[in-house]
């Protein structure tokens, strides 16, 4: 008989988290396993619910704190064998609902240093903050997606050493692959919600450095949006700096830019350097959370130290005027980071 696995999220919206669990419900092996994607909010989505071989579950309660009791009918209906969980505040909510609908293996997955996002956070983040420690007392396993949430979770959170393990997040295999064009200027590219943790507006600052025929697509959306479209106004890089939303087949895009930039404040294991390497793109980051098990100076992009917006220019200027090997990087990501690999090893959570 296969064994019933529920993957739970918010929602499926353009999240990095959500991606994870969506391309996970895909890729577990059938054969050997029911599977099932439990939607808290089923509104709105970003990635498709039309999956084949996985049953759908759209609880329609909106948020995490109206869902408890719907959680809790439905463990005891359908008993699966594992269940999936995936940030913070639903980690807390399947510990409490798992007090009274019992799971045979519960499975937490963190999606950032917890600690600084409650820093950047609102009143919400450093609520769901107070319970990490007390939510793994519940769980068989906490995954965490770099060596720094798993430094975090032992250090700060104090969660015991034989419950953490350390997978990192999938990349997908495509054709598509960096084709070099002669052309005018140099382009880069952010793909990134629009809130105050991606460091955006430093971003600007830096762009503001740079030769004049640079130009930057900044793709995402966001609750810093009017901010961010009213600093590029003030720094008079209207003509060079575009906000282009939420584009749906994202690699398409990226693979028409000559560089990738991140200047996050914090991350747990960024999914667009993932996407950018798959396509053979190099990437200049700040140094968060999973980017040096990313990046390797010289060979996919650079990594430069929090806050040190000088070098983050000089570095995009020589990332853009090298000569990078596509095809290598792309072979390198999908070796390390391919779907079927890690898929492979969160079934082998549940042996």
């Amino acid at each position: 008989m296969k064994k019933k696995v529920f993957f739970i999220v918010s929602h499926l919206g353009a999240g990095g988290s959500e991606r994870v669990f969506w391309l996970l419900s895909q890729y577990f092996d059938k054969s050997f396993y029911e599977v099932s994607l439990v939607l808290l909010d089923s509104r709105n989505p970003f990635f498709s619910a039309d999956i084949d071989g996985v049953n759908v579950i759209n609880l329609n309660s909106i948020r995490a704190s109206n869902s408890f009791f719907k959680l809790r009918s439905l463990i005891k209906a359908v008993r699966p064998y594992a269940i999936f969980t995936t940030g913070g505040h639903i980690n807390t909510l399947l510990s409490f609902v798992s007090l009274f609908a019992p799971v045979p293996v519960l499975i937490g997955r963190e999606s950032n240093v917890m600690n600084m996002t409650a820093k950047l956070g609102g009143p919400k983040e450093k609520f769901w903050d107070l319970f990490v420690r007390l939510t793994y007392y519940r769980f068989k396993v906490a995954v965490c997606q770099s060596n720094e949430i798993h430094d975090a979770m032992a250090n700060l959170y104090h969660i015991p050493m034989h419950k953490l393990v350390v997978i990192p997040n999938p990349v997908v295999l495509t054709s598509l692959q960096k084709v070099e064009k002669v052309r005018a200027g140099k382009k880069l590219i952010l793909v990134a919600r629009l809130a105050i943790e991606k460091g955006i507006i430093r971003l600007l600052h830096i762009i503001k450095k740079l030769p004049a025929d640079y130009s930057l697509t900044i793709a995402g959306e966001g609750p810093m949006k009017d901010a961010i479209k009213k600093e590029i106004s003030l720094l008079q890089l209207s003509e060079r700096v575009h906000v282009v939303g939420l584009i749906p087949d994202i690699l398409n895009t990226i693979v028409n830019h000559d560089l990738m930039v991140l200047t996050s404040l914090t991350e747990g294991f960024p999914n667009v350097v993932l996407e950018s390497l798959s396509v053979g793109i190099p990437v200049v980051a700040f140094r968060v959370s999973g980017i040096s098990e990313m990046l390797r100076n010289d060979f996919n992009g650079y990594i430069i130290n929090q806050d040190d917006l000088d070098s983050f220019a000089s570095h995009i200027v020589k990332a853009c005027n090298r000569k990078w090997d596509s095809l290598a990087i792309k072979e390198d990501v999908n070796s390390r980071f391919g779907v079927e690999k890690v898929v492979k090893q969160y079934e082998e959570l549940l042996a």
